[in-house]
């Protein structure tokens, strides 16, 4: 099936109002009537979703299932995530460790209200999705930053001997796979050695693997806890139909942990409730979704090499995501304090800002490409306008 992604046009996404076309840095407001806005903030797509997802949503909206989660729906949407996981990326996934939630955040917050004493200490490796470095302290938690690294060919890295020390004195340990904001897909061996850090150090893991379908080769993407049989013991995986099929807004995520995973039980009483429409978008997707999906990787891929063309030679640099529809962008060249500031007060781009994904990245932006060639592509150059006349 052919879908027009291409059709997207500024002016058309502005009359959506979407979060991410209408969300402007504190202080600022939305330009005037004809003014170039570009929204490339917030994560979210703007695709709509697979049309047989839409069409279930409307169909039940029709049939008025608005009222509470029915158990027929609770149980077809915990089957729908284990088959698609397990003919996505090869896990094995038993339909009875999967537990609804309302999103993958409120699987973070069971775990620090319900397994881990009051006060500890959280590891976060950085640059991080901003929630993952508020959410904690909100709770009562203090925030590890674990500072990333990049190797000799410009790849991003975490810095596992930090985690390693960070590990004696904390009780969790946040690993984001895809890597938001970043792209990275981490390979088995890294995985692997995470798994040691956590088992060495008696070490609770929430992994975050929302982004796992937005993969353009799935097999490629290696869940955490089928390294090694033994990391279910103390992980929880949050995952979602949210990101992959923009869904996000119907408020539905999957947590999946093994019985032997300490304090699961504790942990699970915290769980908000998914909505019934979350519930059939999900199951709807992950049984029927996955031809849009293929479509909406193998789109994303080519805006990622429109805008790897576009930056080479330029002041603006990146390293080449290998996942997800979000690219982590060092402005420094700006010789600016908030390089997001500027490029929507001098372009009208409206991108994320580093300093929200930790200390020390204040002059790198991210850039959602989940959108039309023409607007990404057209956003870029406005960005780089910016760049060189700086």
């Amino acid at each position: 099936m052919d879908w027009n992604f291409d059709a997207l046009d500024e002016a058309a996404m502005r009359g959506r109002r979407s979060l991410k076309w209408s969300m402007v840095p504190e202080g600022r407001s939305l330009p005037g009537e004809g003014a170039p806005f570009a929204g490339h903030g917030v994560a979210e797509m703007d695709f709509g979703t697979a049309p047989v997802v839409r069409d279930a949503v409307v169909s039940a909206i029709d049939d008025g299932l608005l009222g509470y989660m029915p158990p027929w729906l609770r149980h077809e949407t915990i089957e729908a995530t284990a088959h698609f996981y397990s003919r996505r990326f090869a896990w094995d996934v038993d339909p009875a460790t999967i537990s609804l939630a309302s999103s993958v955040l409120d699987g973070l917050r069971a775990m620090l209200r319900g397994m881990i004493p009051p006060h500890s200490a959280v590891i976060v490796p950085t640059p991080a999705y901003k929630m993952f470095l508020t959410i904690p302290p909100q709770l009562g938690h203090r925030v590890i930053e674990v500072p990333s690294m990049m190797d000799e060919s410009g790849q991003w890295q975490l810095d596992f001997n930090a985690i390693d020390e960070a590990a004696e004195n904390a009780e969790l340990l946040i690993v984001c796979n895809p890597w938001n904001p970043v792209g990275r897909i981490l390979t088995e061996e890294e995985l692997r050695r995470i798994g040691e850090i956590a088992q060495a150090h008696d070490l609770l893991v929430f992994s975050d693997e929302i982004h796992s379908p937005l993969v353009a080769e799935p097999r490629q993407f290696i869940p955490y806890v089928t390294v090694d049989p033994s990391f279910a013991t103390h992980t929880v995986t949050a995952v979602a139909a949210s990101k992959g099929f923009n869904v996000a807004g119907l408020a539905c995520a999957q947590m999946i942990a093994s019985p032997e995973c300490r304090m699961w039980a504790e942990g699970a009483k915290y769980l908000g409730y998914p909505t019934p429409l979350g519930a059939l978008a999900a199951s709807t997707a992950y049984r029927e979704g996955e031809p849009w999906l293929d479509a909406v990787n193998a789109y994303i891929r080519q805006n990622i090499d429109a805008v790897d063309d576009l930056l080479e030679g330029s002041p603006l640099h990146w390293t080449r995501p290998d996942s997800t529809y979000l690219g982590w962008i060092d402005a420094s060249a700006l010789g600016v304090d908030n390089p997001a500031t500027e490029f929507f007060d001098s372009a009208g781009v409206m991108l994320d800002a580093g300093k929200v994904t930790g200390r020390g990245w204040d002059q790198w932006v991210r850039m959602n490409l989940a959108s039309s060639r023409a607007i990404v592509e057209g956003s870029l150059m406005r960005m780089l306008e910016v760049a060189n006349a700086h």
